[in-house]
């Protein structure tokens, strides 16, 4: 059996940890370096696709991962750029799988693209100074599957919502992040926590979703189980760009990921 590692990679506004066997981590690498040209292709082609909060319509011919962020942003009916994260994720956790790799991760700044063999628990990233945080246990997955966050409180993503996290679990990385960005929006007070999942609950592949806020929590679907896990502060993905830092790692012998 290979070494497990993490990785931890900074390219601009991008800042991943990658989890897995020590020869898969080369693919995921360049993996995101490939998805990041082509979205800054992308948007040196039009810079509308960087700033719209709708929906954009790809071309026909438009790479895979800008084809896949706008058809997550049209079912959540959001940005494009609402998926980057989750896209870029999901890009690189493909590009180990399709050399074998079967146990992994991807955790690009909280938004997470994963496919695992024994069960991990998901840290909620919610308050930093916090010493224990609510965690996800996902698991054995099988195919790759997403677990991305939205936060209305903290972090540099545009919410206009006031969660403290947003979390949705989907089929992959790309809907997650787009999902969990509209639920976080329609988040405002506890009313609106009852009905922040009713728009999406047809979308095909959106499998469960966690609304915290001021110690509320609001659920759809099915729900990993949820427990308490430390909140350590060794478990960080640093990021000279990015006013807040995200947790990944594996403390204690645990494997742990946070968003």
């Amino acid at each position: 059996m290979s070494e497990f590692v993490l990785a931890k990679l900074e390219i601009d506004e991008t800042a991943a940890t990658i989890a897995a066997g020590r020869e898969f981590v080369s693919f995921a690498v360049d993996a995101i370096k490939a998805a990041r040209m082509d979205i800054e292709r992308m948007i040196r082609k039009d810079d509308f696709f960087l700033t719209t909060l709708e929906p954009y319509v790809a071309a026909p011919n438009a790479p895979r991962v800008i084809a896949r962020m706008c058809e997550a942003s049209r079912l959540a009916n959001v940005g494009p750029m609402a998926t980057v994260a989750g896209a870029i994720a999901q890009e690189a956790m493909e590009a180990m799988a399709s050399k074998g790799c079967v146990h992994g991760w991807v955790d690009n700044g909280g938004d997470i693209a994963m496919r695992v063999t024994e069960a991990v628990t998901v840290e909620i990233f919610s308050q930093p100074d916090a010493k224990s945080a609510v965690g996800l246990e996902i698991e054995p997955t099988g195919k790759i599957m997403g677990v991305c966050t939205s936060s209305g409180r903290i972090g540099h993503s545009i919410s206009f919502g006031d969660a403290d996290a947003a979390v949705v679990l989907a089929k992959d990385a790309v809907l997650a992040d787009a999902l969990a960005t509209a639920i976080g929006n329609r988040v405002k007070d506890a009313q609106t926590m009852k009905s922040c999942f009713d728009d999406f609950k047809s979308i095909d592949g959106f499998l469960s979703g966690i609304v915290l806020r001021d110690g509320e929590a609001a659920m759809y679907g099915k729900v990993p189980k949820m427990l308490e896990t430390e909140h350590n502060p060794e478990r960080v993905t640093a990021h000279s760009k990015m006013s807040l830092s995200r947790y990944t790692g594996n403390p204690d012998g645990r494997t742990e990921v946070g968003t």
